[in-house]
């Protein structure tokens, strides 16, 4: 019964299965890893100590070669090197249950069912911390906003000019693709992720929007005629399709406008990433902490972790994320 609490002493066990039921609830998880070529560059601190953890970016080299027997001293490359500091900050949370008497009364047993909710409350909040960093609008970023005629690249925010015509189109991602490769004012050349040799970018909609794109019909075409694309990789995992090379996702935490065009013009903030878009510091697992109350009739179960996230900005520039600014059907 939920009430046998001497039971549940080995605390590190509901640690561990805490920590990994989080990280399977996470939906970014599919695209983060220890590594800057994933979209969601992970990396702890050292020993788990220490508030602050530093990420590193080489941009990629850009001059020429040195021909015949022209001297290569004296013509070498420089590398260009930014550092970005995600700070942590430790996040609790914690429930409690009502006694051992209203436990006796029920089928439930208060620690497996703590561990559901806090996993995913956790995840969900892991989850909107990071669209939060990646849809920043304070200072210069990479915008895109869309448009059935002309797509329109912005260095501040579009929302103002967002009229409700301005929906997703299949040439704006094409062109998102585009800008990624080649850069722009506000956005460092965007490194593709490799799978299996190939190179996608990562295209993620509110789902309202992924509305908008299921009624283009060349989309519809593109999808019966696709072809098989290892589906065995995360990045692929709960995909809507593939478009010139742009894996195309749907989720409803994608930051949503409501007063776009200065008005009431409904639009989203859509997500275009290629790898390290984000940085996501750790230097915790899943801690958890049991305590009685009441003369022991009462338990609590407290979670916490510590972490932070930051988007991949260098020298004031975006290096991984175009924030996709559109209009999006009301279906509300």
């Amino acid at each position: 019964m939920a009430a046998n609490w001497a039971s549940g002493l080995q605390v590190s066990r509901w640690a561990k299965e805490l920590q990994s039921e989080v990280g399977k609830g996470v939906y970014f998880s599919k695209f983060m890893g220890e590594g800057p070529g994933n979209a969601i560059h992970v990396k702890q601190t050292e020993d788990g100590k220490g508030k602050d953890v530093t990420f590193g970016l080489v941009t990629q080299l850009a001059g020429s070669a040195i021909t015949g027997d022209s001297s290569l001293e004296g013509n070498e490359q420089s590398l260009s090197t930014y550092s970005n500091t995600v700070s942590t900050n430790q996040k609790r949370l914690a429930v409690r249950d009502t006694g051992k008497f209203a436990n006796s009364k029920v089928l439930y047993n208060f620690r497996s069912t703590a561990l559901d909710l806090l996993k995913q409350q956790y995840a969900e909040l892991i989850d909107a911390d990071i669209f939060s960093a990646l849809t920043a609008t304070s200072g210069t970023h990479a915008y895109w906003r869309a448009d059935a005629t002309t797509s329109v690249y912005a260095t501040s925010d579009p929302k103002a000019a967002l009229a409700a015509t301005d929906v997703i189109t299949l040439e704006d991602i094409s062109a998102m693709k585009t800008l990624a490769q080649i850069g722009g004012s506000a956005n460092y050349r965007m490194r593709p992720i490799r799978v299996d040799g190939q190179e996608y970018y990562v295209l993620v909609l509110h789902p309202e929007v992924a509305y908008d794109l299921f009624t283009l019909a060349g989309w519809q075409t593109a999808q019966r005629e696709a072809q098989n694309r290892g589906d065995s990789n995360p990045i692929f995992t709960g995909s809507l399709g593939i478009w010139d090379g742009v894996v195309v996702h749907a989720h409803e935490g994608v930051s949503v406008i409501d007063d776009g065009g200065g008005a009431a013009v409904k639009g989203a903030r859509n997500l275009f990433m290629g790898a390290q878009a984000a940085c996501f510091a750790e230097n915790s697992d899943m801690m958890w902490v049991e305590k009685t109350f009441d003369y022991g009739n009462q338990l609590g179960i407290s979670a916490a972790k510590i972490y932070g996230v930051d988007i991949s900005d260098y020298n004031s520039k975006d290096y991984g994320v175009i924030q996709y600014v559109s209009a999006r059907t009301d279906l509300s």
